[in-house]
């Protein structure tokens, strides 16, 4: 592992336990085995360190997460199982833990790649056609994603992981919105 990625990985652990502001760049060079200059010269600054411990984070392209819910010619329960399946891959991808529990990426930092009109207006279909209450499409949105993340909110064990998201949060997600 070069240097800079040993940075990364300690401030990983380092911004999970203490936050930003309580983030100490002499720990992080401490738990990297460099000097606090280095950090200074891969990420000029503790906010650079930050954003750079952000950007690897990030799971590749949310695009991906939301594809199955805008395909085409497919039934909307398929749809809905192969978001919450295609959700747990990436969750489960990725590796950094602390303490045995991983980093919750930031899944949602802008709301700009939620906005799917395909999907959007396949639930509308649904709707009309008296497959999900008539709630705000938004509220469905809402719901679904909060299906999505519950296991990392409530930190269930990563051991429960795949049953809840292949089976668990697509029953829910039905429960919660099929039509009376």
């Amino acid at each position: 592992m070069d240097t800079a990625a040993r940075i990364r990985e300690a401030a990983i652990r380092e911004f999970l336990r203490y936050g930003y502001d309580g983030a100490r760049l002499e720990r992080i060079a401490k738990a990297a085995g460099v000097h606090t200059a280095q950090i200074h010269y891969y990420f000029r600054s503790k906010r650079g360190l930050y954003e750079a411990v952000q950007g690897s984070l990030q799971p590749p392209g949310l695009e991906e997460v939301l594809a199955p819910l805008q395909e085409e010619g497919k039934p909307l329960p398929e749809r809905v199982q192969a978001f919450y399946e295609r959700f747990y891959e990436r969750v489960a991808a990725l590796e950094i833990a602390l303490d045995g529990w991983p980093a919750l990426p930031p899944l949602l930092r802008s709301p700009a790649p939620l906005a799917v009109p395909l999907w959007v207006e396949a639930l509308q279909n649904a709707q009309r056609m008296g497959l999900l209450r008539p709630w705000p499409v938004q509220l469905i949105l809402v719901h679904q994603w909060g299906l999505a993340l519950a296991p990392l909110w409530f930190q269930e064990p990563r051991t429960k992981w795949e049953s809840y998201y292949r089976v668990e949060a697509p029953r829910l997600f039905w429960e919660g919105v099929r039509a009376v």
